[in-house]
């Protein structure tokens, strides 16, 4: 067998798995369509999306106040002690 048949006989096989793997793939999907699973799937991922999103601001503020009471504290440090009076 010479180089380029083989090849050509390795990207038919790669070929027709994929397409073979991408026939069952739509096919499972047409499947949950049909069902009406797919209105609780997009409910679960908007729930998901949104419990995310929420915990992305609660950490980012978090991090601003860390970062502020830092730099806070720094800029006492360098203005040094006050006189009590």
């Amino acid at each position: 067998m010479t180089r380029r048949v083989r090849w050509l006989a390795l990207g038919a096989l790669a070929g027709s798995g994929a397409t073979v793997w991408a026939g069952r793939r739509l096919d499972r999907l047409a499947r949950r369509v049909r069902s009406g699973d797919v209105g609780g799937e997009v409910g679960a991922l908007v729930d998901h999306g949104a419990r995310a999103a929420a915990g992305h601001v609660r950490r980012s503020v978090e991090a601003g106040r860390h970062a502020a009471q830092r730099r806070a504290y720094e800029l006492r440090l360098l203005d040094g002690p006050r006189p009590r009076g």
